[in-house]
């Protein structure tokens, strides 16, 4: 078998159409997907330093985990799943293999990776800021949250803190805390990206959102994916990385298993 510097093999065997998993959890999902078919998993973390290696754009990052999918599907249709960061890489691998001709049959991204700016001037962002009523309403809710988002916020930035200290010392990170790694090291390379339209289906995984946000949601992805958006909500997922265990994770694979054949 080849060997991969970003592609994992989890499981190689199966009639059913490949899933190619962008970060999160590609051996778990397998362990809850159906037997017969394929699954790999795609980081750029898996092989190498991460905190050395730093993507230098989405768009070379996409194309990097490309040159390795294709050795294993030369042809599509493509099917596709991309969690937090990984959703922004696995929309943009959607975006250049429908450049190249290729369909791509789905992809599920699981709360996306997505910055403020790209969402500016959609117009239900634009009401919130205008509409007095509205701005009430939204900052309320915020306010609301504000005792859960400080301390996630106060977790997020101790753990961003042990991560410097590994860094530093060359060590490699514990799993627990390499999400937090990439994410960093992705960070300067999202903030540069922009979403472009895509002639493709796809579905959009949330956790709890007030309505504001989920309206906001709804009408940034439905103007950008021109064969139908589909968003939907996990009531019980209040962190991000919720969508990492079950019983999120369960009913993920659900939805792909649904939405993928």
């Amino acid at each position: 078998m080849a060997r991969f510097q970003t592609l994992m093999p989890v499981r190689t065997k199966g009639s059913g159409p490949p899933l190619f998993c962008v970060h999160g959890q590609p051996l778990r999902m397998a362990q809850r997907m159906n037997p017969d078919r394929p699954v790999y998993g795609l980081s750029h973390v898996y092989h190498s330093d991460f905190h050395d290696e730093n993507p230098e754009s989405i768009e070379s990052l996409a194309a990097t985990y490309l040159s390795e999918v294709r050795q294993v599907q030369p042809r599509g249709p493509y099917y596709l799943c991309g969690f937090s960061a990984g959703g922004c890489v696995a929309y943009e691998m959607a975006r250049q293999l429908l450049e190249a001709g290729e369909t791509i049959g789905n992809m599920t991204l699981v709360e996306p990776t997505v910055y403020f700016k790209s969402m500016a001037g959609k117009g239900k962002l634009a009401m919130i800021r205008e509409g007095s009523e509205s701005r009430l309403s939204f900052f309320l809710e915020l306010l609301r949250r504000f005792p859960r988002s400080l301390k996630s916020r106060i977790h997020y930035m101790f753990r961003s803190f042990v991560v410097k200290i590994y860094f530093l010392l060359k060590r490699p990170l514990p799993e627990s805390l390499r999400w937090i790694g990439y994410l960093k090291s992705l960070g300067p390379a999202m903030s540069r990206y922009t979403y472009r339209p895509l002639d493709c289906k796809a579905t959009f995984l949330y956790g709890n959102k007030f309505e504001a946000s989920y309206d906001i949601c709804c009408e940034f992805w439905h103007e950008l994916i021109l064969q139908g958006a589909t968003v939907e909500i996990f009531p019980e997922v209040n962190k991000h990385v919720d969508f990492m265990v079950d019983p999120a994770l369960a009913r993920t694979v659900q939805l792909i298993e649904r939405t993928h054949i």
